[in-house]
């Protein structure tokens, strides 16, 4: 089906870029991130137009990222500003291509398409991510498979009871009420559990005697692959500002067909300081997705013959509804965009 190329795509917590260079792969395209010399992070293509050295295996001195193999100079617009060989000729030929770069949420994002479209007034909107009274901490990982399977396994939350123990109890399917809707692109999973058993994960930030509360947990997608899902436990129908809530964020960035590069933070607003309590949420985060949904994702992959999951006439439940929307509409984007560039 190919991807979305106009899109901001997440590259990097923008903690994360330094002095050095950080390297990632967007929809196929390998890219280097760096800071300029105003500290201003550039993104250029991964390889040096003369014999394609990876320019991240170089290092950035004065602002300016130098090739590791022969030493050409290159600034943030991708023009080569110094060539140290023979009488130093620079030709319009050592140019590299640049991409657009914006920053939100702590996040840097990568336009991957049209440099004129790079609006930032496109950029996602995550709400979450603004809330005032959380305090977060930050992952990542790579998944051995398509980003839209992970995009499936987000949008599902019933798997939950039987992949992730420490994240729910037994009967928990049953006791489940799930619905989806669907705003414009973007697609909502609501599932509201009644009297569930505080899950290990809420027990880090229950405050009170009780051993059951309801439970929310709240999805939204945004396309091509940004997930918010809001969760919290309350002894009340609704979640109440002074219950435990937790944030989670996943963006998601489709490497290559196979491989997808996963960004996430999880937020909470209790237990704020503890940092024993950030340790254990980053821990049981991380752990979740490394051991239990990544290995599930590629096992799944391994018995598909490809990544378009409707071409198997797979067999569907109403719990599919909200990750089948999801698949639709990305596609009929992708579809549109490519008809347009063939125009």
């Amino acid at each position: 089906m190919g991807f979305l190329r106009n899109a901001w795509y997440p590259a990097a917590w923008d903690k994360d870029v330094t002095d050095g260079t950080v390297a990632i792969r967007i929809i196929d395209h390998p890219i280097v991130l760096f800071r300029d010399e105003q500290g201003q992070v550039k993104a250029l293509f991964d390889a040096c137009p003369h014999r394609f050295a990876p320019l991240s295996r170089g290092k950035v001195r004065d602002g300016r990222l130098v090739c590791g193999y022969h030493g050409l100079e290159f600034g943030g617009s991708g023009a080569c500003l110094r060539n140290p060989h023979g009488k130093g000729a620079v030709s319009s030929a050592l140019a590299v291509r640049s991409y657009p770069v914006a920053q939100r949420y702590g996040m840097l994002w990568v336009w991957m398409g049209e440099p004129a479209q790079a609006e930032e007034t496109k950029l996602p909107v995550l709400p979450l991510f603004d809330e005032p009274d959380q305090t977060w901490v930050y992952g990542q990982l790579d998944v051995n498979a398509n980003y839209e399977l992970v995009i499936d396994n987000l949008l599902d939350l019933t798997h939950v009871e039987f992949l992730h123990p420490f994240l729910a109890s037994p009967g928990n399917s049953e006791r489940t009420t799930f619905r989806a809707r669907q705003d414009g692109n973007q697609v909502n999973a609501f599932y509201d559990v009644v009297n569930e058993p505080i899950t290990g994960l809420f027990r880090l930030l229950w405050e009170g005697a009780e051993d059951f509360a309801n439970l929310k947990a709240y999805m939204h997608w945004q396309a091509p692959a940004n997930l918010s899902l809001q969760t919290g436990m309350s002894l009340h129908e609704t979640v109440q500002a002074d219950d435990p809530r937790i944030n989670i964020m996943h963006l998601l960035v489709p490497q290559s067909e196979d491989m997808t590069r996963y960004f996430w933070a999880a937020g909470r607003n209790k237990a704020r300081e503890s940092q024993e309590v950030s340790g254990m949420l980053h821990y049981g985060t991380q752990n979740a997705f490394v051991n239990e949904d990544e290995p599930m994702i590629a096992a799944v992959r391994s018995r598909m013959r490809s990544n378009d999951l409707l071409a198997h006439k797979p067999a569907l439940l109403p719990i599919d509804e909200a990750a089948i929307r999801a698949r639709r509409i990305l596609k009929g984007m992708i579809d549109k965009e490519q008809h347009l560039l063939a125009d």
